[in-house]
């Protein structure tokens, strides 16, 4: 016996088995709907109208249908439009020895965000890049919640939503495809594993080792839409939550080549940090969460047309840009990082991000641009993440019996970090209070580390020294840590002699 569950909106229907969930209905009916939180009842996000005369609200991946249903989803926010193409093809990449011969594929797989380029490896040339939303972020938002999707049964779901994501920017090039004959994915290593269908949730349990360091395929194993015959490659893993991108951002910034130490942090949903030079390298992993990425916003978003990317208070009065000009539609990881900065400079949050009378917020909602507002509860997330990082830096250079101060450099990696006001991010307490010159930003260096896997036969040998070699250090079994990060939930921290230029 089954019942049957039909998507008014979508003028499609499922058969099922009783007792079947909405969402899971949803899928095998062919019908997107948003699992922000991997279906878990948290994020109340999933909610559909069923019946045709009485109708009720429920969460879609939470009730069962047990006789024939009529559901109505919501809009679903387009997640599958492509952010950003460009054509680059007169840039050079590297004059080192190439992996292979022909065209090569770089990919980042970011827990937000999907970036791909294609490079001619005979002539050494980037050629074209691509960036989209990785589309499994409707089955969860950040690494936890995929990993839980994954382990109730979702695996080759979540495979499937990566490649199609990967393979439609792909298609987006002018040119064929089915000539690439090399590949190099660098993501964190739950995303990694995900792209080769395999259930990453293992690693969450004793003794959080990862399933595999990493992996070799080819263009038919991987599901990609390059030759059947290329060579697939995963940028190796350090540990279950300092993954290959990790690695790439290390490769790219040249910490392993140094003789003076430094501090990279990759500002991403995980947090990952990494301390070291030529002799030895450090890393640790704050999961800090996707409050940069505008997914736990209200008014968020990712840094699109019509995103505010700025924003200035001026006595009282709120200025913003937008990226493209015009009217707002939400607000992006630099813009709230700004946001935040600038309404304690003006008095409008306290130290611990409370918001004051000064900003005239009502029911505890700042109205920042018609239609965007941002609210006191996300203000309090955006600490959380902003303490996770940076007392994951702290711990990891006190360990070495350093301070800031002592770094030669610090580089900063992720999709966004090219974009953040180093002041900004610096008062409320995101990165280190020290001088600004020892800032290096390095954009998206997963990226840029895929790349040069495979155009450098140095490159590769470095990888692999890096991921044998670097140690990892579990914050969570660390009490120095939760000291650092309790101290560190205020603005720019409890301690303000490590925030000498911010005055308050």
């Amino acid at each position: 016996m089954t019942v049957r569950v039909r998507f008014v909106s979508e003028g499609k229907t499922a058969e099922v088995e009783p007792g079947t969930t909405i969402a899971q209905a949803a899928a095998a009916a062919g019908v997107n709907i948003n699992l922000p939180c991997g279906g878990q009842g948290r994020c109340g996000k999933c909610s559909v109208t069923v019946g045709r005369d009485i109708k009720k609200r429920v969460l879609a991946c939470q009730t069962r249908v047990e006789e024939d249903t009529d559901v109505t989803t919501q809009k679903v926010e387009e997640r599958n439009k492509v952010v950003g193409v460009t054509d680059h093809r007169s840039i050079p990449v590297s004059d080192k020895t190439p992996v292979s011969r022909g065209h090569g594929l770089a990919i980042d797989i970011g827990t937000t965000t999907v970036a791909i380029e294609v490079v001619d490896m005979d002539n050494r040339l980037a050629l074209y890049r691509a960036t989209g939303v990785n589309r499994q972020r409707d089955r969860g938002e950040d690494v936890l919640a995929r990993m839980q999707y994954s382990a109730d049964g979702g695996t080759q779901e979540l495979r499937g939503l990566v490649l199609s994501t990967i393979n439609d920017l792909l298609h987006t090039f002018t040119e064929g495809t089915r000539d690439i004959n090399a590949v190099c994915v660098s993501g964190n290593t739950a995303m990694t594993h995900l792209f080769l269908g395999v259930d990453p949730s293992p690693i969450r349990e004793p003794p959080y080792i990862p399933i595999f360091v990493k992996a070799e395929t080819t263009g038919k194993g991987s599901g990609l839409d390059v030759s059947p015959d290329a060579a697939v490659y995963t940028m190796p893993a350090i540990s279950s939550y300092v993954g290959g991108d990790v690695v790439s951002d290390i490769i790219v910034a040249g910490m392993d080549l140094e003789s003076g130490t430094s501090l990279l942090i990759d500002v991403g949903t995980n947090g990952e940090v990494a301390l070291g030079n030529s002799e030895m390298m450090l890393t640790c992993s704050s999961s800090a969460g996707p409050a940069f990425e505008g997914s736990k916003t209200r008014s968020g978003m990712l840094a699109q047309l019509g995103a505010i990317d700025g924003v200035r208070i001026d006595d009282g009065v709120v200025r913003y840009t937008v990226i493209g000009g015009g009217e707002p539609k939400g607000i992006c990881g630099s813009g709230i990082i700004d946001l935040v900065a600038q309404m304690f400079a003006a008095g409008m949050i306290d130290r611990r991000g409370n918001l004051t009378e000064k900003a005239d917020a009502k029911d505890g909602v700042f109205a920042v641009a018609p239609n965007v507002v941002i609210t006191q509860s996300e203000i309090m997330d955006i600490m959380l993440t902003k303490a996770a990082i940076y007392s994951a830096a702290r711990t990891l250079v006190r360990s070495m019996g350093m301070g800031f101060s002592d770094l030669d450099k610090i580089y900063v990696a992720g999709g966004f970090g090219n974009f953040i006001n180093l002041d900004s991010a610096i008062t409320i307490g995101l990165f280190p209070d020290v001088d600004r010159s020892k800032y290096v930003y390095l954009g998206n260096a997963s990226l840029g580390g895929a790349v040069n896997y495979l155009l450098s036969e140095s490159a590769r040998s470095r990888t692999d020294e890096i991921s044998y070699s670097a140690t990892y250090l579990d914050l969570g079994s660390d009490p120095a840590f939760y000291d650092e990060y309790t101290s560190a939930q205020f603005l720019p921290h409890t301690d303000r002699g490590q925030f000498p230029s911010v005055h308050f």
